[in-house]
């Protein structure tokens, strides 16, 4: 009966959203050409009940990494939190820092150096390094470089020798919330070089759709980098700061990029498109400017958050190989997880450890049956 009724609710608001377009739609807005949906490989898993049967109750954690023997991630309300890759009991947690405003830290993207020195990026566009219970902050709101950026949302990062590279979704803009840049297919995302010697910041790339996960391309030259709201996976070059499209069709809204030990990548789908199931709302906005323009005002963000809760698309992770081709896909079809996205995919030993940004757990799945 609640699902009926949210139903109707979010029908009735979509209707009002499109006699409120014909009067108050913005015509600056254009449309935006998305490349088309991944043809789906051969060998696909459709998540069951069996496959979900372990789990880390860990809300929040979406980045995950191996430190000392464990794996840690960060929590929704601002906690470092280790737990066994075995037993997956929490074992340690310990608030992070807050920042200048006493706002509490929620840890994004989070690496690991020789096991043994974390380093990560929050979501107030800070850089920590983390060794022995100390927190060191490489970059923060009183860095006069930084400042000049404007970034808006610090989201992962990868570390090559002495640099840094850190993805930053947006320029900051306090009038809009992060949904409705989601939704509005804005590009004004970077990806920043922080050199750990001397402490400086530059541009690497820029004019990104929601720059999220980035990773260091087996080349050990280039980087990947998940454009979530173009689809697509882009590599740049670190040399020429060329970046080009490394693999222009996926299966959705790209979250994260992380190496498999088995050679090749493992990718986590924020929302999937086009499914037998579900309907991609983000297709649909790409194409109705006018509309879009309305429904990602902040008044509307909870109509689409019940709308994508009830008709939107299940997560999905994949496999690919070193040039770009899908190897497996695993597929929530029926939303099972309720996870709404797959964030990072971290593998430790034969188990695949999924983020999720709103399931309030992490998922462990076995990799020798995937």
């Amino acid at each position: 009966m609640v699902r009926l009724v949210s139903a109707i609710l979010a029908i009735l608001a979509v209707l009002l959203a499109i006699a409120v377009v014909i009067f108050y739609g913005d015509e600056t807005e254009i449309q935006i050409k998305l490349p088309p949906p991944a043809i789906v490989p051969d060998h696909v898993t459709i998540l069951d009940q069996a496959m979900l049967k372990d789990t880390v109750n860990i809300k929040g954690g979406e980045s995950i990494a191996s430190y000392r023997g464990l794996l840690v991630t960060g929590s929704l309300d601002g906690h470092l939190v280790a737990f066994d890759k075995d037993d997956f009991s929490i074992q340690w947690s310990v608030p992070c820092p807050p920042n200048s405003h006493g706002t509490p830290c929620r840890i994004l993207g989070i690496r690991s150096v020789d096991d043994d020195i974390l380093y990560g990026v929050d979501e107030h566009c800070r850089l920590f390094r983390y060794k022995n219970g100390q927190w060191t902050w490489l970059l923060d709101e009183n860095n006069a470089a930084l400042k000049e950026l404007k970034p808006g949302l610090f989201n992962d990062l990868v570390i090559v020798e002495n640099m840094v590279y850190i993805t930053d979704s947006f320029q900051y803009n306090p009038t809009k919330h992060p949904l409705q840049r989601f939704f509005s297919f804005e590009n004004s995302g970077r990806i920043l070089g922080f050199n750990l010697e001397n402490g400086e910041v530059t541009t690497m790339a820029d004019g990104l759709y929601l720059p999220n996960g980035i990773e260091l391309h087996f080349d050990n030259q280039s980087l990947l980098v998940a454009e979530c709201l173009m689809y697509r996976i882009s590599r740049l070059d670190i040399a020429t700061r060329k970046i080009q499209p490394f693999q222009t069709q996926t299966f959705g809204a790209v979250d994260n990029i992380r190496r498999s030990i088995d050679g090749g990548y493992w990718v986590g789908i924020a929302a999937t498109r086009l499914t037998s199931s579900y309907w991609s709302l983000p297709d649909f906005l790409a194409v109705h400017p006018k509309l879009r323009s309305v429904l990602t005002n902040k008044a509307f963000l909870p109509l689409i958050l019940l709308y994508h809760g009830i008709f939107g698309s299940g997560p999905a992770l994949y496999r690919m190989d070193e040039g770009g081709n899908t190897q497996k896909l695993i597929l929530d079809d029926s939303k099972l997880t309720k996870a709404m996205a797959f964030s990072q995919v971290h593998q430790s030993d034969r188990k695949l450890f999924v983020g999720t940004p709103f399931a309030g757990k992490i998922f462990v799945f076995p990799n020798d049956e995937l």
